[in-house]
C-alpha cells in the first residue's frame, strides 16, 4: 500500500465523498431532485450504487484506484464513429462548469462513465443520440501531482 501525502489525501477525500453520499443522501436528492420521480429514482441507484463500491475500493491499495472513474477524476474518452477525443473532469453538481468540460456526477454522461475502468467501451445513450466511446485515461489529483514532480529540475 503507498502511504505517500498524496495517496493519503485521496483516501481522505474518497472517505469524505462515502460519508456525505451515504450519509446525506436524502439531502442531496432533496436539493437537486425535489419531485419523486424516475429521474429522482436512477441519481439514488447511482448513488447506492457508488457508495457500495466506494467502501470496498477503500479497502484496496490506493494505486489499485487509478484505473475507476470516480467522482473528481478526470476522463479521456474517444468516439468510436470519428476518433475523436473529449476530457472530462467529473465533480459534484456545485462545482460543475460545462464550459471548463467540469461536468456533474449525474449528468447523462458522467453518469454513464462513473464506475467504469480504463479500456472500456461504453454505449452513451443521450436524448438525441446512441454512440459509443472508450475510456482511454483517467487521472486524479495525484497524477497531476506526480506529472509535475516528474516535470520539476
Amino acid at each position: 500500500m503507498n502511504h505517500r501525502p498524496e495517496y493519503i489525501a485521496l483516501k481522505e477525500t474518497y472517505l469524505q465523498q462515502l460519508i456525505s453520499l451515504r450519509d446525506e443522501k436524502d439531502l442531496f436528492l432533496g436539493a437537486y431532485f425535489p419531485e419523486f420521480g424516475s429521474r429522482r429514482t436512477q441519481v439514488e441507484k447511482l448513488l447506492s450504487s457508488y457508495t457500495s463500491m466506494l467502501e470496498k475500493l477503500l479497502e484496496r491499495p490506493t494505486d489499485e484506484w487509478r484505473d475507476i472513474v470516480l467522482i473528481g477524476c478526470g476522463v479521456t474518452v474517444t468516439y468510436m464513429d470519428d476518433g475523436m477525443t473529449e476530457s472530462f473532469t467529473i465533480v459534484f453538481p456545485e462545482e460543475a462548469q460545462p464550459d471548463s468540460n467540469r461536468i456533474s456526477f449525474y449528468s447523462p454522461i458522467a453518469e454513464q462513465l462513473l464506475m467504469r475502468s480504463c479500456g472500456d467501451l461504453v454505449s452513451m445513450n443521450t436524448s438525441m443520440d446512441t454512440y459509443q466511446v472508450r475510456i482511454d485515461r483517467i487521472w486524479s489529483g495525484v497524477d497531476n501531482i506526480e506529472e509535475e514532480r516528474r516535470a520539476a529540475p
